[in-house]
C-alpha cells in the first residue's frame, strides 16, 4: 500500500471503531471485521486472494460511504439483536455495500468537475472596469468659492 492509502486506511479503521461501533481506545476491531472491510474495496465478502476482485474501490470513497449512511446504521443497529460482533458487522456492511457504487459516481462527477474548472482557460476573459466621464459641469456655487481661495 502508498502512504496515501495507509493514511486512508487509517482513517476508515477509526471512524468505523469509533464512530460506528463505538468503541473506545483500547478494543480493536476484530480479524473478521478488517478482513470484511477490505474485502468491501475489492467488491468481496472478505478479503482473500482465493475469489476473483470485482471491484477497486478506494478507502477514502468507503469511508464517505459510511460517513453519508451512519445515521441510517446507527438507526438500523439499534432496533435489532445480533448474536455477535462479527453478524452485526456484516448486517452494517451490507447498507454500505447498497450504497457504494452511489458514492463512488458522485465522487468521481465532483473529481471531474474540478478537473474542468482548473482546466477553464481565464485568459479569453478580459475585465477593464468602465471609466466614469462627467457629462455636467461643476457646479456654479463652487466656482464662486474657486476665486476666494
Amino acid at each position: 500500500m502508498t502512504e496515501i492509502e495507509k493514511q486512508q486506511w487509517d482513517a476508515l479503521y477509526q471512524y468505523v471503531k469509533k464512530e460506528i461501533l463505538q468503541y473506545d481506545e483500547n478494543q480493536s476491531l476484530p480479524q473478521n471485521i478488517v478482513l470484511r472491510l477490505k474485502g468491501l474495496q475489492k467488491g468481496k465478502l472478505m478479503a482473500n486472494n482465493n475469489t476473483k476482485d470485482y471491484a477497486n474501490y478506494s478507502f477514502d470513497v468507503i469511508l464517505n460511504t459510511f460517513k453519508i449512511c451512519k445515521t441510517q446504521i446507527l438507526n438500523a443497529i439499534q432496533n435489532k439483536n445480533f448474536n455477535d460482533e462479527i453478524t452485526k458487522f456484516l448486517y452494517i456492511s451490507k447498507i454500505v455495500e447498497n450504497n457504494l457504487n452511489d458514492v463512488y459516481l458522485r465522487m468521481k462527477k465532483i473529481k471531474e468537475s474540478q478537473s474542468k474548472i482548473q482546466n477553464i482557460d481565464t485568459t479569453i476573459f478580459n475585465h477593464e472596469g468602465a471609466n466614469y466621464k462627467r457629462k455636467t459641469e461643476e457646479n456654479i456655487i463652487s466656482k464662486k468659492y474657486k476665486k476666494l481661495w
